[in-house]
C-alpha cells in the first residue's frame, strides 16, 4: 500500500472500516526509507561510504529525507492513523545511520549524538507538531555485523549494547512513546531477525533485548518481537514476558499472515489456529515486490504471484 495525498482518502476509509469492527483498535503506519536495500538498484543510497555501489547521500539529501518522514507522518495523522513507527531496523536507512560504522564527518555521523540526530529530530518535530500522534521506532538492537548496531566501534562485531542504549536514550528524550525491539538484518543475518522453528535460543535473544530496554526505560511502551517463531508456544511466551514486566506488548508478524483470525481463535478456539511454518515464502514475495500473503494457507495465487 502507498500513502500519499491521492490515496489518503482510501486509507481513511480502510481505517474507518477497521474501527467499525473494533472501535478500540489502534492503527499504526510504519514509515521507512529502504536506503541501500531499495529494490531498484538505480535508487539505492547509503548514509556512509563503505565501498558498495549505492550512492552516498549528501547532508542536504539526508535532511530532505528527514523532512519527508515528518510530512509522511502528518499525512498519516490526517488519514486517521493513531500512530507511526519510524523504521530504524533491518538494514534500512534509519538503522544504518545509527551504526558505529557510520563515520560520516558531518552532523549525521561519528559520535553518538550525531548518529541519533536523524531519528531524534523527526520525533521532536512530530511531538511538537502532532502531539496526539503516538510516535516511536522499531530498532534492531543488535545487527550481528561488524560495526553494526549493538557494537562498540566501527570495527567491532561482538555484541556490546552500551552505544545502542545511548541511542535509545536520545530517542526517548526526543519524545518516543514506544520502542519496538527487533534484531538483525534479514538480508545479512536472517536467523537473528527470524529465528527458525524449534530454535528457541535465537528467540530468547529477542526477549532479552526487549527486557533490557524495558528495564532501562520503564516509562515508555516496549514492543517485543519474534513471537511468531514460537508457533504453539508463541502466545505462552508473550503471556510470560508481559506478566513479568519484561515487555508491554508482543508483536506477531508472520503469524498474522498465516492466520488473520489468530487473536480471536486464541481466545476461543486455539486448536483451529493455522500456525506459521516459518517457510519464508511471504518474505520471498516481498523481495519480488509481489502481493504478500501466506503461501501455505492462502492458495489464492501461486508463490510467484502470477496465479499459478
Amino acid at each position: 500500500m502507498v500513502l500519499n495525498k491521492s490515496t489518503a482518502s482510501g486509507l481513511a476509509s480502510l481505517i474507518a472500516g477497521i474501527r467499525g469492527i473494533n472501535p478500540h483498535t489502534l492503527v499504526f503506519a510504519q514509515i521507512t526509507h529502504a536506503g541501500r536495500l531499495c529494490a531498484e538498484p538505480s535508487q539505492r543510497v547509503k548514509a556512509y561510504d563503505d565501498g558498495s555501489d549505492a550512492r552516498l547521500l549528501g547532508r542536504g539529501e539526508i535532511e530532505s529525507i528527514r523532512d519527508s518522514f515528518i510530512e509522511s507522518a502528518a499525512l498519516c495523522a490526517r488519514a486517521g492513523f493513531d500512530g507511526v513507527d519510524i523504521k530504524a531496523c533491518h538494514g534500512y536507512l534509519g538503522g544504518e545511520i545509527l551504526r558505529p560504522q557510520n563515520t560520516r564527518p558531518d552532523e549525521y555521523g561519528g559520535v553518538a549524538e550525531n548518529r541519533a540526530r536523524f531519528l531524534a529530530t523527526i520525533l521532536e518535530a512530530l511531538r511538537r507538531g502532532l502531539p496526539e500522534l503516538i510516535v516511536g521506532s522499531r530498532i534492531s538492537l543488535y545487527e550481528g555485523i561488524r560495526g553494526g548496531c549493538g557494537t562498540a566501534s566501527p570495527d567491532e562485531a561482538i555484541e556490546e549494547l552500551g552505544d545502542m542504549m545511548e541511542m535509545l536514550a536520545r530517542l526517548v528524550d526526543a519524545g518516543a512513546d514506544f520502542i519496538n525491539v527487533s534484531a538483525g538484518i534479514p538480508s545479512q543475518t536472517p536467523l537473528l531477525t527470524r529465528p527458525v522453528k524449534g530454535n528457541s535460543f535465537e528467540a530468547y535473544h529477542h526477549f532479552r533485548y526487549a527486557r533490557l530496554v524495558k528495564e532501562r526505560f520503564p516509562g515508555i511502551a516496549v514492543i517485543g518481537s519474534a513471537y511468531s517463531a514460537g508457533g504453539e508456544e508463541g502466545a505462552v511466551w508473550a503471556e510470560e514476558n508481559i506478566a513479568r514486566g519484561s515487555v508491554d506488548l508482543a508483536g506477531f508478524g508472520r503469524q498474522s499472515l498465516a492466520d488473520p483470525l489468530f487473536p480471536e481463535k486464541l481466545r476461543g478456539n486455539p486448536a483451529s489456529i493455522n500456525y506459521c511454518t516459518l517457510c519464508a515464502g511471504c518474505s520471498r514475495l516481498l523481495a519480488a515486490q509481489k502481493r504478500v500473503r501466506c503461501v501455505v494457507y492462502d492458495e489464492s495465487e501461486g508463490e510467484s504471484g502470477d496465479g499459478a
